[in-house]
């Protein structure tokens, strides 16, 4: 592709990433200073800031924010360590990296559900100790979840997030050489959590600074998760926001918008306040880094967070089991550890919208995460091509990809819902398309950046002397060997879309709802068995699909050729 042409392509697509981002922050950033024409305000104003600070409202759901959305990842980066630290290089640990995969693959929805049916004062952990240990012959007057102070939705995060970073960190491993440094201070006498303490996490934080900025952000604004076991009064700002932006009254649009700008500020702040309170601590513990002890009183942290972590991916997994019990349930009387009988029926009547609601889901996800995986093919080879042979450096597009991931959904999506109605596409099927395609693009090109700029050219060179058709080798050869990336790459797209919530409620306007937006609208009405039979759909659709890029890559040679053998057969006959 001539030079030209290159930049051209290159410049379209960060159009196309960063135009509905620039006009969604655009149509938020007006109306915070009172700027609206369609409700007929022309005028600049500071009152809709002066409203957000004199509303009492605002500072309850900002320190709950501020409580959850930081707690949550210092925990999550405290559990990943120490489980990184207690299993690496151990046989053991095996099955706990195969099953981070679907954990990862589960929507943040489907895993607040599950605990939710898991931890509530009616829940499967106080059925287990009841009646025999704890005596409830009732469900106990506890409010163990939508807690005030916001410890189910800490809990709930670090469920979520712990796999996410342990499953960044392990991919980071080998740019570290940790087995060595590992052997290295066990044979100068170190101890495996000292050793870990003192060389390895040192090394190996600089690496998931980035990931981790995007689980702080996540944490501070998450909505779907919050309003499921989150706390209700207050709530935390990003859902607080979020009902301001629904209200019928259209002035609180203002105050909304105000609020929205506030928090990507607050996201600036914390963000920059993580990164000055890790260069004091590293400061600090330079010495004690360098003191030649074989052991630490801190190394009891490690251990401690190590129990801490097995737990919490334990109760996980506890949270995705019930699921499936409550769809089958017909009876369920407290304190009864299973049903006391079973039935299908459940599944028979919501039958007809889960389909509707599952064709929704799959139709979006399958397209947007197709499209996104073009895109990526597309300026990573451009990439490739305009720095040659030698090693790619840093593109522009590199360092745009993140932007969607990592400003708040509430920031900008509400103001991209402005644009849509004056384009007359909101509530259309497109525009809903195009949010996922958005949000799942950034992690369909990072998973693909690496395998793909890493492949030796020299086999699609050869293919192409042998035959010179470009497009039918680079399709037949380099992608065919690029295949077990490109499926992993297309079934993180494919989860990632299947999780959208507030982009899925925008553009949608109600008009195509999907698994998840209904299973969060429904949480609260206290249907278990429907809500459960939504919860569990959401969560198989992204474990199939990862299942199938483990299992489809090694077989794919295999079942063409018996398929064009098939064909020869067939056709001769």
């Amino acid at each position: 592709m001539p030079t030209k042409y290159r930049k051209m392509t290159t410049g379209l697509i960060c159009a196309l990433l960063l135009l509905p981002i620039f006009a969604g922050l655009v149509g938020t950033l007006l109306p915070a200073f009172h700027y609206f024409p369609p409700l007929g305000e022309t005028e600049f104003s500071f009152t809709p800031w002066q409203n957000l600070f004199s509303n009492t409202e605002f500072f309850a759901s900002l320190k709950l924010t501020l409580i959850t959305g930081i707690l949550a990842p210092i925990m999550a980066l405290w559990l990943a360590l120490a489980l990184l630290a207690w299993g690496y290089e151990k046989p053991f640990f095996r099955p706990i990296e195969n099953l981070l995969a679907p954990i990862l693959a589960i929507p943040h929805a489907a895993i607040a559900i599950g605990l939710v049916f898991l931890l509530s004062p009616s829940g499967w952990l106080v059925r287990l100790f009841s009646p025999w240990l704890t005596g409830f012959e009732r469900p106990p007057n506890w409010i163990s979840v939508q807690d005030p102070y916001g410890l189910s939705l800490i809990f709930a995060l670090v469920i979520k997030e712990m796999p996410y970073l342990l499953f960044v960190m392990l991919a980071s491993m080998k740019s570290i050489q940790a087995r060595d440094s590992l052997q290295a201070c066990q044979s100068l006498g170190y101890g495996r959590f000292t050793a870990w303490r003192k060389v390895l996490i040192p090394q190996l934080y600089p690496l998931i600074r980035l990931p981790l900025f995007i689980v702080i952000s996540f944490s501070l604004t998450v909505v779907d998760l919050a309003l499921i076991i989150g706390p209700n009064t207050p709530s935390t700002l990003a859902v607080t926001l979020f009902r301001w932006f629904n209200d019928p009254d259209l002035t609180m649009r203002f105050n909304a918008s105000a609020g929205a700008i506030s928090l990507m500020l607050i996201i600036i702040v914390v963000l920059a306040g993580w990164e000055l309170s890790h260069r004091l601590l590293a400061k600090l513990t330079r010495a004690e880094r360098s003191n030649g002890k074989r052991r630490g009183l801190s190394d009891h942290l490690l251990s401690i967070g190590t129990i801490l972590a097995c737990f919490s991916l334990l109760i996980g997994l506890l949270a995705l089991v019930i699921l499936p019990i409550w769809s089958l349930t017909k009876r369920w009387r407290f304190p009864d550890v299973f049903p006391a009988s079973w039935t299908w029926d459940n599944l028979e009547r919501a039958a007809p919208l889960l389909m509707e609601l599952t064709n929704n889901t799959l139709l979006i996800a399958l397209v947007s995460t197709l499209l996104a995986s073009i895109i990526s093919l597309a300026m990573l080879e451009i990439k490739r091509v305009s720095h040659g042979s030698s090693q790619p450096s840093s593109h522009a597009f590199d360092w745009l990809i993140y932007v969607p991931i990592l400003l708040p959904q509430i920031g900008f999506l509400f103001g991209l819902h402005v644009l849509l109605i004056h384009l007359n596409l909101n509530g259309d099927l497109i525009a809903v398309m195009m949010l996922h395609f958005l949000y799942a693009l950034p992690y369909v090109y990072l998973t693909l950046k690496n395998p793909y700029l890493a492949y030796h050219q020299a086999y699609l060179e050869q293919a192409n002397r042998l035959r010179p058709c470009v497009w039918r080798n680079y399709l037949t050869v380099k992608l065919a060997m690029l295949k077990p990336a490109l499926f992993t790459a297309f079934a993180i797209g494919f989860s990632v879309s299947v999780a959208q919530y507030l982009p899925t409620l925008i553009a949608g306007e109600g008009r195509y709802s999907t698994l998840t937006t209904e299973a969060v609208t429904r949480a609260a009405s206290g249907d278990r068995k429907q809500v459960g039979s939504m919860a569990l759909l959401q969560t198989l659709f992204p474990i199939f699909v990862f299942w199938l890029a483990l299992v489809v890559p090694p077989r794919w040679t295999k079942w063409r050729l018996a398929f064009k053998s098939l064909f020869i057969r067939t056709t001769r006959a």
